[in-house]
């Protein structure tokens, strides 16, 4: 374990089993870093100021609830929240100040592992319950695990996941188009202009949208239908096998993500406009983001998995990546 000050109460904790390491930020409890073989593959920031000013949450723990709500308002035991809207007329990846701007604490840490903790009052962003979230950050065997567990005081909404910008020919690589993606989702949610679902389910198949078997991410990348968002910025339903797949022709590395939570939001970054990183300036389509999470909206959404954490109640969530080591 290295740790590297990151600036004022900002630092780096470098983990590795030998051939994985991956640097995380107990700012955001976000990765920083994600070096295979030597080639790093994920979006990162020389500073935590470069990573707030290029509004991207790249690497970052997303909470309290990762996507959007509509409006930002849900009803929770008779009571109608009322939340920060950070995206128009709604509320994103936790609002103003969210898990990714603030400082976790580090709990432990060796050379595999770290953990940091946040403790979340009640009210911030809107959100009922003073809520305690833990991240577990582990790499081992050529993987690397990411665990979630939170407590609240009082019943309120949880769904975290992580927001890494994945370019498996290298971070520093013009694109990431000629990546190749599998997701094991028969099925998306089409949404309206503010990237709410609509409530449909729709079929993937012969759509843009179908990942079912391996398929570069650029070939239907530019097509009429993802014009408005600027490629994909949609939620995938999960079939039978929570998972996804990535290979790099040009590196050889491939990269195999599972989860227990019921969809994924698939974002190629078609918002990113020339944004100073670690390695000089990210542009469009130059990273991807595989977000495990419940769907977006889902407390406002009915027949669907919703997000709830109960007063009292512990719940876990994860997030494994393993690589072709």
């Amino acid at each position: 374990m290295s740790k590297k000050n990151y600036g004022k109460d900002a630092f780096i904790y470098t983990i590795s089993d030998g051939k994985l390491s991956v640097d995380i930020c107990n700012v955001g409890a976000r990765i920083n870093a994600l070096r295979v073989n030597g080639v790093d593959i994920v979006y990162g920031f020389d500073c935590v100021e470069d990573y707030v000013a290029s509004g991207t949450f790249a690497g970052a723990t997303i909470g309290r609830v990762a996507n959007r709500i509509a409006g930002g308002k849900f009803a929770l035991g008779g009571k109608t929240y009322t939340l920060a809207c950070n995206d128009g007329k709604n509320h994103l990846h936790g609002g103003t100040v969210g898990f990714d701007k603030r400082a976790f604490t580090v709990e432990r840490h060796d050379d595999k592992s770290v953990v940091m903790s946040y403790l979340s009052p009640d009210g911030e962003e809107g959100y009922p319950g003073e809520l305690k979230m833990i991240v577990e950050f582990t790499v081992s065997d050529g993987a690397l695990t990411v665990k979630f567990d939170a407590t609240s005081d009082k019943d309120t909404l949880w769904c975290p996941t992580n927001h890494a910008y994945f370019n498996l020919d290298g971070e520093n690589s013009d694109k990431m188009t000629d990546n190749i993606l599998t997701i094991n989702a028969p099925r998306y949610t089409p949404v309206d202009g503010g990237l709410i679902p609509t409530g449909e389910l729709k079929s993937v198949i012969g759509t843009p949208f179908d990942f079912t078997s391996p398929k570069r991410i650029g070939e239907n990348i530019a097509c009429a239908e993802l014009a408005s968002t600027k490629g994909y910025d949609h939620n995938f339903v999960f079939g039978d096998e929570r998972i996804c797949r990535v290979e790099s022709v040009k590196t050889g590395i491939t990269m195999e993500l599972t989860t227990d939570m019921p969809c994924v939001q698939f974002y190629s970054g078609g918002y990113v406009e020339n944004i100073k990183c670690k390695s000089g300036h990210y542009g469009q389509w130059t990273g991807f983001c595989l977000e495990p999470q419940y769907m977006p909206n889902a407390i406002n959404m009915h027949n669907v998995d919703s997000p709830v954490l109960r007063a009292g109640e512990s719940k876990s969530h994860y997030i494994k990546y393993k690589f072709n080591i």
